[in-house]
């Protein structure tokens, strides 16, 4: 398969199949469990002190024809708290993400610091406002010489000598650029419920990208709108109801779902069995179901989207989706709602 194809397909996995001249940022299902990728107001958010969250998304067209890799790991946390006053504090995260195809023969790489900051707004702590700064690096690779070409196809087999007959020189161009985010978050916090709403942006200016210096092929900004609720239905049943609107340049998506979580035992860290559903809505619809578990400080879930495209659509119906996410927690000493599920 000649490169220019291989990599519009993949352009097509990581745009969400938006063959458009913009690229779009990686993005999860289980957006909750990536909070940095959402905004940055969001480090050191929740009732622990320090958490570490990795995620693994595998994409794939057909019989794995071509896939795409995710994987992300951040740690983030409270840095700084109010001597008289734990609820104002100061945050930090550290997130790496990176988008990995082509047998290794595409990579994208992205580093993102972020710093936060959280105010009560009342003497019970129940309204507070975070706001949050970070800086991200994005670095893009294409190893031409680990591409299979067509032309290198003989008639016994495919024999690595033989010339590409590409222009390989063309990829030297390895593009790097800095970039900022900002957000702002709102949060509500009783012993019963807690409830998020923020606004962020990512990369304010457009910004290129393209392993062949096309200055067409662009980063643009996006922005998210994101809403979080949870609360006790009874003693033993947690719901949380979450959602965020991405836009884009042109591709405008919405995820929105819930989780109800089984509470095993009436205890300070108990073990809590998930289920939930989200619908998503953008450049594909997706209905996509969560299953995970919380033990202790540690919390696991898997999903997999269920494509519901019109049939006809063929750039999405072979799409293939499903991730993973791992969570380690330090629990916090504050009393709050205890987490069974995201933060």
């Amino acid at each position: 398969m000649k490169k220019n194809i291989v990599l519009f397909l993949l352009i097509g996995i990581v745009s969400g199949i938006n063959y458009s001249a913009s690229a779009q940022d990686p993005s999860f299902s289980q957006f909750y469990a990536s909070p940095l990728n959402i905004s940055p107001a969001l480090a050191g958010s929740g009732s622990a002190d320090w958490r570490v969250i990795t995620n693994f998304r595998n994409q794939s067209i057909g019989n794995q024809i071509i896939s795409l890799n995710t994987t992300s790991l951040s740690f983030d946390g409270k840095i700084i708290k109010q001597q008289y006053r734990s609820s104002n504090y100061l945050g930090m995260g550290l997130m790496v993400l990176q988008d990995a195809g082509l047998a290794g023969a595409y990579r994208n790489n992205i580093a993102q610091l972020s710093v936060s900051s959280h105010v009560s707004l009342d003497e019970e702590d129940n309204h507070g406002i975070s706001a949050g700064l970070g800086v991200v690096y994005n670095n893009t690779i294409v190893k031409p010489d680990m591409i299979d070409y067509s032309s290198q196809i003989s008639f016994n087999g495919f024999d690595p000598n033989i010339s590409t007959l590409e222009d390989l020189a063309m990829f030297n161009y390895r593009p790097n650029y800095f970039s900022v985010t900002a957000g702002l978050c709102y949060t509500f916090t009783s012993d019963k419920a807690n409830f998020d709403l923020g606004v962020s942006g990512y990369r304010f200016t457009a910004k290129n990208r393209s392993v062949l210096g096309n200055q067409k092929i662009l980063d643009q900004p996006r922005y998210n709108v994101h809403a979080d609720f949870q609360t006790y239905l009874n003693d033993r049943l947690v719901v949380n109801i979450n959602t965020v609107y991405t836009s884009e340049s042109y591709a405008n998506t919405m995820v929105v779902g819930a989780n109800f979580g089984r509470i095993m035992a009436l205890e300070d860290l108990p073990t809590v069995l998930n289920a939930g559903l989200w619908y998503r809505k953008g450049t594909t619809t997706s209905i996509i179901p969560y299953l995970g578990i919380m033990y202790k400080n540690m919390q696991a879930g898997i999903t997999y989207d269920i494509n519901i495209n019109n049939a006809k659509d063929n750039s999405t119906s072979l799409l293939r989706t499903f991730e993973l996410s791992l969570i380690f927690r330090k629990p916090g000493k504050n009393g709050r709602l205890m987490d069974s599920f995201g933060k």
